[in-house]
């Protein structure tokens, strides 16, 4: 069992990683607005696919955090990402991506009010120390790169925390994949009018 969740840690890497280099692709014959929007729609698709039966199984009550979590953890993070990497690496842009577990910690002890373990703490400031290297390294390869894109990231990767201290506080009781089936219901038409407005049908 626990060489098992070895693997599925495996396989999430690889498919979270594959993620920047697609962005990056997409950029080739999408606009950033189009490429983030298509992201939701299809996701939304296979998620829907699986787990659009619970709905109705959520209470009324979570609803809103349902939709705040969407629009934090998927809706903006996917257009933000999308728009930083018109103009930095995705190398970079999946590097930036890392500081999420250091943010999840710090908005968990400021905003939430979740304490964390010390083993967290040190595993997080290990993570940090190791990005701040990459980071550096990274510069000096391609000093060409508009950094400012960066704050793109660094702003996703907030959101990303904030989400997940969202779950962690409100959603706890909420089936895994309910809450992600509630997130895309709450921004699936959003997406849509962001490929109609931007023309993506013409």
């Amino acid at each position: 069992m626990r060489q098992l969740k070895w693997i599925y840690l495996f396989v999430l890497s690889l498919i979270w990683g594959s993620s920047f280099i697609l962005i990056k692709k997409g950029l080739l014959g999408l606009t950033p607005m189009q490429l983030g929007a298509l992201r939701i729609l299809i996701s939304a698709v296979f998620i829907f696919f699986f787990g659009f039966h619970t709905l109705r199984e959520v209470k009324k009550k979570y609803w809103k955090w349902l939709i705040i979590s969407g629009f934090l953890g998927t809706f903006f993070p996917s257009f933000l990402f999308a728009f930083a990497e018109t103009e930095i690496d995705s190398s970079v842009a999946s590097i930036l991506n890392s500081l999420v577990p250091l943010n999840t910690i710090l908005l968990g002890f400021a905003v939430f009010k979740i304490g964390s373990t010390k083993r967290q703490i040190i595993g997080v400031i290990s993570g940090f120390i190791g990005t701040a290297v990459l980071i550096g390294a990274g510069a000096q390869l391609n000093p060409q790169q508009n950094y400012f894109y960066a704050g793109l990231v660094v702003i996703s990767s907030v959101m990303y925390a904030a989400n997940v201290n969202i779950i962690k506080r409100y959603l706890q009781e909420v089936k895994a994949i309910a809450i992600a089936a509630g997130n895309f219901a709450a921004i699936i038409v959003p997406a849509f009018f962001v490929l109609v407005f931007t023309n993506f049908f013409s």
